[in-house]
This record gives structure tokens, sequence and C-alpha cells, in this order.
């Protein structure tokens, strides 16, 4: 039976993880770059609709598109995760996460805007489906609690601010901006997770 510990040597335990799992601080830096680099993801359609002007039709065609993307895409990625491993789905995710900014960025047609939709329902699925599963690789098993908690505490922050400093570089800078660096930042943090 293993021993019960007091809270206070609990959370004094915590920075101690973090400076002894090199692997995990790796992972939570490019997960963190690849959540702020989600900034602009609210701001798909506003910026769709002021280039194109979408009606309703097409903006209920996307959301199709996204939800449907995203029911697909959790049950490949889940296969993925499962055989590959969980690293694999959130890079790709995080991948197709900068495609989709891209993609908004430069699409020439409203048309073009429903990849952005399958890119994004992508990203959100695979962030799903591995975003904590990924940890079951390298904590050991009595520690998963703690690092499951540890990270949703940890990357709350940058959850809660990520549209919020999205929505002020579009008032300052414009949708073109946000999403040129949406993209960039994105892409960053799925180079770090490949390496």
């Amino acid at each position: 039976v293993k021993a019960r510990i007091s809270t206070r040597t609990y959370f004094r335990q915590l920075p101690v993880l973090l400076r002894a799992n090199a692997n995990y601080r790796r992972f939570f830096i490019s997960r963190t770059t690849v959540i702020l680099g989600a900034m602009a993801t609210s701001f798909f359609i506003i910026y769709g609709n002021q280039r194109f002007g979408l009606d309703g039709a097409a903006i209920g065609l996307m959301t199709a598109t996204l939800v449907a993307s995203q029911a697909l895409m959790s049950l490949l990625w889940g296969v993925i995760g499962d055989r590959v491993g969980h690293k694999v789905v959130l890079t790709s995710a995080a991948f197709a996460l900068a495609l989709a900014a891209l993609n908004t960025l430069l699409a020439p047609t409203q048309g073009w805007l429903v990849l952005s939709f399958v890119l994004l329902g992508m990203y959100s699925s695979g962030d799903a489906v591995s975003g904590l599963n990924i940890i079951l690789e390298f904590a050991r098993p009595e520690d998963r609690p703690t690092y499951i908690g540890l990270t949703n505490t940890l990357l709350a922050p940058t959850i809660v601010l990520a549209p919020i400093i999205g929505g002020w570089i579009a008032t300052v800078a414009g949708f073109p901006v946000l999403l040129s660096m949406a993209a960039a930042i994105a892409a960053t943090g799925a180079t770090l997770l490949t390496f």
C-alpha cells in the first residue's frame, strides 16, 4: 500500500517533477506553443465573412464540416495513437492547425475555407484524443494522475489567453497578421513536438 503524503509535500514535489523529467518539460513547452498557435481559430469565420461575405448556408456548411471532420478524425487518430503513438497524432494535428491558418489566409475563394475547417477538425480531434493520453507514455503509472492534473493546470492560462491575444492582434494589426502569426507559431510548436 502506497503511503499517503501531506498536501504540502505533494505540492512541493511538483516543481521537482518539472525539473527531473526533461521529456515532460519539452512536451509542455511544445504543447503550449501549439495552443498559442490556435489563437486565430475563433476568427476563421469572421475573416471569411469579411473577405467573401459568407451567407448562412456557407457558415452552416463550414460548421457541419468541422463537426464531421472531428468525428471521423477522432476514430482515425485513436487508431494511429494506439498503433504508432500519441506523439505522432499531436505532431500531425499541430501541422494541420498551421495549415488551417495558412489556408484561411491564402484562400482565393470561400470554397477553400471548407478545407480550413477540415484541418481545424483534424487539429481539435487530435488534441482531444492524444493531449492527455501521451502522458501515459512517459509518466510512471503512480505519477500519471499528478502529471495529468499538472498539465491541465499549467496549460489553462494559455488556453484562456490565446483567443484574447488573437482578438487583440486582429484589432491592432488586422486578420492577415493574426493568421500569419498563428500559422508560424503553430508550425513552430509542431516542429518542437517532432524533435
